[in-house]
């Protein structure tokens, strides 16, 4: 699978709780549990043709710290400790490696922004989701 076909979309969904969703297939979750698992400092809006945000700006964030979520309108700091890289690039692996359709829950230690944060692949439209 190419890059411009592998994509991975992320935004807020409104479902009983707003939800912080990343839609991807098994291409895309296996580059974020790499990026994750590496503890890079990314900011998604930068890779462009490969992610696509929808109204939202998230930045990961590797921390020394406990792993925080927070949120200034649409921007979202995404602090990831490095216990929780570990259990997020597992989490993002086994769902990428999944043959049905599923999510994962990927809650940081600390939530302030009080977004639920879920990785899903082969559940939804984005297009629906996010109303783009």
């Amino acid at each position: 699978m190419t890059q411009e076909h592998s994509v991975l979309h992320v935004g807020i969904a409104e479902f009983a709780d707003p939800t912080l969703l990343l839609i991807g297939d098994a291409t895309s979750l296996g580059w974020l549990a790499d990026q994750v698992d590496a503890r890079r400092d990314i900011r998604l809006a930068e890779m462009a043709g490969f992610v696509h945000e929808t109204k939202i700006d998230l930045h990961l964030i590797p921390t020394t710290r406990s792993g925080c979520l927070t949120r200034l309108g649409g921007a979202f700091d995404w602090e990831i400790s490095a216990v929780e890289a570990q259990q997020f690039a597992q989490q993002l692996r086994e769902l990428a490696a999944g043959v049905s359709p599923a999510h994962a829950y990927l809650d940081p230690e600390s939530n302030p922004a009080d977004v639920q944060v879920v990785a899903s692949k082969g559940e939804y439209d984005p297009a629906k989701v996010f109303g783009a």
